[in-house]
């Protein structure tokens, strides 16, 4: 079962991988500059809750890995 933090941690993997999937060439400019807003926030929150809760990074390893995004560890790493 997962806790808070794993359920925020999966949403920004959720929100990274939906703005990186490619299909956003196709998006209005508005969309498309909302999306990039919405990723970068996304990962600065994942780098957040990575690096508040160090007691907790074999549960968002676990989770990284049920969520497979497009994004790698090493990004989320990186405070």
């Amino acid at each position: 079962m997962s806790t808070q933090i794993e359920t925020e941690f999966k949403k920004c993997l959720t929100t990274m991988s939906h703005s990186r999937a490619g299909w956003d060439f196709q998006l209005p400019p508005a969309q498309k500059a909302k999306e990039d807003r919405e990723e970068k926030e996304a990962l600065a929150r994942a780098r957040a809750i990575w690096s508040e809760n160090p007691d907790k990074h074999d549960d968002l390893r676990a989770a990284f890995k049920e969520v497979s995004p497009l994004a790698t560890m090493s990004e989320i790493e990186r405070a």
